[in-house]
């Protein structure tokens, strides 16, 4: 099997690069360290200025680990043809806000049910890697 030599490069993306990229995509991944352990599952999402905006159902993994505080949530774009990418992660604040359901930017969800919990994570810190390919 030929793994090639690589020859890529990566590049920090600067914040604007990564606020601009979160605000072009709708799916990205949260994850947190909760009972069961490390946890990450895919979810809708909408920006809302400086903070993240999910709506999931109270009884699902997410909406039942009230207690976690810390979140991460990242969001990516790989072509792996031309084997390159980006990729923007965010570490920051759970807030449950059930009043907000009405009040905020509301992300369209693909699953239906009962999605009336708004989470909120107030962005602490964001950072993001672009990969681009050797073969110019």
């Amino acid at each position: 099997m030929d793994v090639g030599d690589g020859g890529g490069a990566l590049a920090e993306l600067r914040e604007d690069e990564c606020w601009n990229l979160l605000r072009e995509r709708t799916v990205g991944r949260v994850g947190w360290q909760g009972g069961n352990g490390p946890t990450i599952v895919p979810v809708n999402y909408v920006i809302d200025e400086r903070a993240v905006i999910i709506r999931t159902a109270p009884f699902t993994d997410l909406g039942r680990e009230g207690s976690v505080r810390e979140l991460a949530f990242e969001v990516d774009d790989i072509d792996p043809v031309a084997r390159s990418g980006w990729s923007v992660l965010v570490r920051g604040r759970r807030r449950l806000d059930p009043e907000a359901y009405g009040k905020t930017p509301r992300p369209e969800v693909w699953v239906g049910g009962s999605n009336w919990l708004v989470l909120r994570i107030e962005v602490r810190t964001i950072s993001g890697r672009r990969l681009t390919s050797g073969a110019q």
